[in-house]
């Protein structure tokens, strides 16, 4: 899948502006289908032309070495317990209001 820009033509009040879109599509023809079935047959004012990004130093940087790549993941286990824990006090938290629930809605006969 490649993105897409094109520029749209949309009502905007009482004047028509050209909205500059992104989508995501196999090829230049689909981005034109997919844009025209979204915002209209007579939308499109000009064929998709595909988005080049352009790599940076940056994104060719070093991978990251294996301490790094340990602590990140005792980072994304800490995270990931951190949840668990979230998931099982709200778990717990709602158990008892459905027990406190029940016990009133249904009171034990004397």
């Amino acid at each position: 899948m490649n993105t897409y820009t094109a520029l749209v033509a949309a009502q905007v009040g009482n004047s028509k502006k050209l909205v500059k879109t992104e989508v995501k599509a196999a090829s230049a023809a689909e981005a034109k289908w997919l844009l025209q079935a979204i915002y209209g047959f007579h939308a499109v004012t000009a064929m998709p032309s595909e988005k080049r990004e352009v790599i940076t130093s940056e994104d060719l940087s070093k991978p990251p070495t294996p301490e790094q790549q340990r602590i990140t993941s005792l980072k994304t286990a800490k995270d990931r317990a951190s949840d668990a824990l979230t998931a099982e006090r709200d778990r717990q938290k709602k158990q008892s209001a459905m027990k406190t629930l029940s016990s009133l809605s249904n009171p034990a006969s004397s």
